[in-house]
């Protein structure tokens, strides 16, 4: 027999004001109390209901039917509406078959050689500049930004248009930080600063530019090396089967322009950060790299013998997972497991509070890469960082081979150093996000 999720003790709106003022200490909370989840009453909206448990979240994420994803609305929408990580149906199963093979086993040669000869440029540039002080967000920003525009959108966007970009994604990130706005009822305002809708637009004309030089190459018959997503989508519209919504092809460039850098950028910022704290784990990396790595740029030859440091990236990616909660809502009365969830009902799935709960993860706050040799990450239902069932992330291959070279090269080559404070002001925003980038000092070592 089913029944609801239980409720916290305190009223909806206590709750209402605590999940908007103090979102990571109220999910905590609900993850120590709730085996399973909680449905909490918030006024003028419907039910926010938090999924603690891992199977009740594979659930969710395997029925897109009945837990859709939040449709793209108010500023996200001055963005994109209908990018691949926005729809939803037809339109959604339209879109990943059309650029599905622009992420599959070739590309994922091309996107990490790629990576591996720009990550080995940029190397040699901290090299010749000894010692000296950054921004480590701000540079993982730059290199992923533009390996992304390469291979997923077959013209790299060079280094301003990459500094101005994550200068965008900054203005979008504040844009969209939760707070009390998060929990107000939803017919009231929620008015848009002018430096967002200055970066949304930077954003959209930067997609369509990249859209004009794409069709142009093509009509003169410039094929690309690597068929990318860009080209897919744009051969796409000969087909008499394929339609597309207004300023669809714009809406997936933007989408993967933020969506194909952003969780890398900031993954290799935390993985970085995080071995600067353990020392030992960073001799093993830079250990294993000396043997593997060569003379010249990673390749995708290397990733086989890249064990620790992919341990390594996973370890990061539990402890500090960028996309740091999954949101759904509830299409109609829907059962899941034993519970009934009400329709309209927003769902989180905070993979910040569960990848640290010691139900799943033996001494979870440590940093332990060799839990990852102990256990199978695929087979590990509690671990989910790029989600999960048929929306989960279409650049996980991606993700993995370029942040893996990348660790490797620079670790080898440098010590980076952050603070032991550098990553205690994160911002959750739809991805968990430095409030002021991560000062870093890079010492070349060899």
């Amino acid at each position: 027999m089913v029944r609801s999720l239980p409720e916290p003790p305190e009223a909806g709106v206590v709750n209402a004001l605590r999940f908007g003022t103090d979102t990571v200490r109220f999910l905590e909370g609900i993850q120590a109390r709730f085996e399973d989840g909680t449905a909490v009453s918030i006024p003028g909206r419907p039910p926010l209901v938090v999924l603690t448990g891992p199977d009740l979240v594979a659930e969710a994420l395997e029925r897109p039917d009945d837990f859709p994803r939040v449709p793209a609305g108010g500023a996200a929408a001055m963005i994109a509406e209908n990018g691949l990580v926005q729809s939803e149906g037809d339109l959604w199963a339209q879109q990943r078959s059309i650029v599905a093979p622009a992420f599959g086993g070739r590309q994922v040669t091309a996107y990490a050689n790629t990576t591996g000869r720009r990550i080995h440029e940029r190397a040699a540039r901290w090299a010749e500049n000894g010692t000296h002080g950054t921004d480590l967000h701000r540079q993982m920003t730059s290199l992923t930004v533009r390996v992304a525009s390469e291979i997923i959108l077959g013209t790299d966007i060079g280094k301003a248009r990459a500094d101005q970009f994550h200068e965008w994604m900054r203005i979008a990130g504040e844009e969209f930080e939760f707070g009390l706005e998060t929990v107000l009822p939803e017919w009231v305002p929620t008015p848009t600063s002018q430096e967002f809708r200055e970066a949304a637009t930077g954003i959209r004309e930067l997609s369509e530019e990249l859209i004009d030089r794409r069709r142009e190459a093509l009509a003169a018959g410039d094929e690309p090396e690597h068929t990318d997503m860009l080209t897919m989508l744009l051969r796409a519209e000969d087909d008499p089967d394929i339609e597309y919504p207004d300023n669809q092809i714009r809406d997936e460039v933007a989408t993967f322009l933020i969506a194909g850098h952003e969780t890398t950028a900031l993954s290799l910022t935390y993985t970085l950060s995080l071995l600067s704290r353990n020392p030992d784990a960073r001799e093993r990396v830079r250990a294993e790299a000396v043997e593997v790595l060569g003379g010249g740029p990673p390749t995708h030859d290397d990733l086989v013998d890249l064990e620790y440091t992919k341990r390594a990236y996973r370890e990061a990616l539990r402890l500090y997972p960028p996309a740091w909660a999954v949101f759904r809502r509830a299409n109609g009365d829907a059962e899941l497991g034993e519970y009934v969830i009400e329709d309209g009902s927003a769902i989180v799935m905070p993979l910040w509070t569960i990848h640290r709960d010691s139900r799943y993860f033996e001494n979870p706050g440590a940093f332990d890469p060799d839990r990852w040799g102990r256990r199978d990450p695929k087979r590990v239902a509690a671990y989910r960082p790029f989600s999960s069932g048929p929306h989960a992330c279409i650049g996980q291959g991606f993700a993995m081979a370029g942040a893996t070279l990348v660790l490797a090269r620079l670790v080898r080559d440098f010590d980076i150093d952050v603070s032991e404070t550098a990553l205690d002001d994160l911002r959750l925003t739809p991805t968990l996000r430095p409030a002021d980038g991560v000062p870093a000092t890079i010492t070349p070592v060899r």
